[in-house]
C-alpha cells in the first residue's frame, strides 16, 4: 500500500470518491483566496483530503483577535506578525510535507488576478469583500474557471458553486454590491467561530465534489444552488437559482471589476478603524531600509514581509508591494498624508 492508499484509505473507501477520485484531488490546483476565518479553515481541510497543488493568497498578517475563529494560526503568529499566506503555508506543510503550497503576500487586484489564478483548477473564496467577490467572479466567468463562493456573519452564512456557462454567477444573485453600511460584516456584527467551520467545510465539500466528478464524463453539470444557513437556529435552506439571461457578467459578458472601473487607490477597512492604501502595480519597497528610515522616529516590528510603524497615535503597516494599512484613521485623505510623509508619494 502506497503511502498515499495509507494516508487517505477510508476516504478513497467512500464510494464516490474511491482511488480515481483520490487521484484526482492529488492532480488538483486550488486557489484559496483570503486566509481569514474561512480560508484558513478550507485550506486545511482540502490538504486534508489530498489536494495536492494550493495556492494560498492573502494580504493580510495575524492578529490577536483572529484566534478565537481562525484555527489554523497560533500565538506565536499574532505575536510576531507573520503574514497569513506565510503562516497557513508553514502549518499546512506539518499536516501533510507532500502538498505542494503557494503562499503568496498580496491584495488581490485588477492588475494582478489573471496572474494569480494562472494553472489552477478551481477558486475558493475566503474574502469578507464584496468588491473583492465581483473581482473573482468577472475574472473567473472571463477565464471559464469554477469558482466556490462563502461568506458568514453571526452565525447565518452561504455557498455555493459557480461554473460559468453552467450555472448562475454571483451578479445574477446579486447584481450590485449591497450599499455601505447596509450589511454586517464580521468587524460590526461579529462571527461565531463554530459556524465558520460549517460553512467553510460546505465549500470545501463542494471544491471535492466538483473535482473528483471530474473523472466521470458523464456526470451531469450540478444545478445554481445556493444553500443558506442559520446556524444558531439550526435552519438550513436551498435555493435553486437561474441564470439571468441579461446578467452584466455571464450573459452580456461586461466585466468592470475586471477592467479597472472599480478599483480605488484606497479602501476604508470596516469597523477596522483603518484604511488600506494602494500604489501602483509593480511598486518595491526595501523594507529594511525603510525600517532603518523609521526608526528614529517611533516604534518599529520588522518582518520578512512587512514592517510595522507606530507613532502618535497611528500604525502604519508597509508590505514590500508598496502596499500599506494605516490604524488609527478612517480618513482616506489623513490615511495618504501619513503614507506620503513616512513611507513617500
Amino acid at each position: 500500500m502506497t503511502y498515499s492508499q495509507d494516508r487517505f484509505r477510508r476516504q478513497i473507501a467512500f464510494k464516490p470518491v474511491g482511488e480515481d477520485g483520490q487521484r484526482m484531488l492529488s492532480d488538483a490546483r486550488v486557489a484559496v483566496i483570503g486566509l481569514g476565518a474561512l480560508g484558513s479553515t478550507i485550506a486545511e481541510r482540502l490538504v486534508r483530503c489530498g489536494v495536492g497543488t494550493m495556492r494560498l493568497i492573502d494580504r493580510d498578517w495575524v492578529e490577536l483577535d483572529n484566534l478565537p475563529r481562525q484555527a489554523l494560526y497560533t500565538l506565536h503568529d499574532a505575536e510576531y506578525h507573520s503574514t497569513k499566506s506565510m503562516a497557513a503555508a508553514a502549518h499546512l506543510s506539518a499536516i501533510d510535507p507532500t502538498t505542494h503550497l503557494d503562499p503568496i503576500v498580496a491584495d488581490v487586484t485588477h492588475t494582478n488576478i489573471r496572474q494569480l489564478l494562472e494553472g489552477v483548477d478551481i477558486v475558493l473564496d475566503g474574502t469578507d469583500n464584496f468588491e473583492v467577490r465581483y473581482l473573482i467572479n468577472d475574472a473567473c466567468v472571463a477565464l471559464g474557471l469554477p469558482w466556490v463562493h462563502g461568506g458568514i456573519v453571526g452565525a447565518a452564512g452561504q455557498a455555493m458553486l459557480i461554473e460559468p456557462e453552467h450555472t448562475a454567477c454571483f451578479r445574477c444573485l446579486l447584481p450590485e454590491a449591497p450599499a455601505p453600511n447596509t450589511a454586517g460584516s464580521c468587524d460590526t456584527v461579529g462571527v461565531l467561530g463554530p459556524a465558520v467551520g460549517v460553512i467553510a467545510s460546505w465549500q470545501a465539500l463542494l471544491a471535492v465534489q466538483w473535482i473528483v466528478e471530474r473523472k466521470d464524463s458523464d456526470a451531469p453539470c450540478r444545478p445554481s444552488v445556493l444553500s443558506v444557513f442559520d446556524l444558531w437556529h439550526g435552519d438550513v435552506r436551498k435555493i435553486q437559482l437561474k441564470k439571468v439571461p441579461d446578467c452584466p457578467c455571464c450573459g452580456r459578458k461586461e466585466f468592470p471589476f475586471l477592467d479597472g472601473h472599480h478599483s480605488t487607490d484606497v479602501q476604508v477597512m470596516c469597523g477596522k478603524n483603518a484604511v488600506q492604501v494602494q500604489v501602483p502595480s509593480g511598486t518595491r519597497i526595501h523594507l529594511a531600509e525603510l525600517a532603518q528610515r523609521l526608526r528614529p522616529h517611533g516604534e518599529v516590528v520588522e518582518t520578512p514581509f512587512l514592517v510595522r510603524f507606530s507613532q502618535g497615535g497611528s500604525t502604519l503597516s508597509v508590505f514590500a508591494d508598496g502596499r500599506a494599512m494605516v490604524h488609527g484613521t478612517e480618513d482616506p485623505v489623513q490615511a495618504r498624508k501619513i503614507y506620503q510623509r513616512w513611507v513617500g508619494s
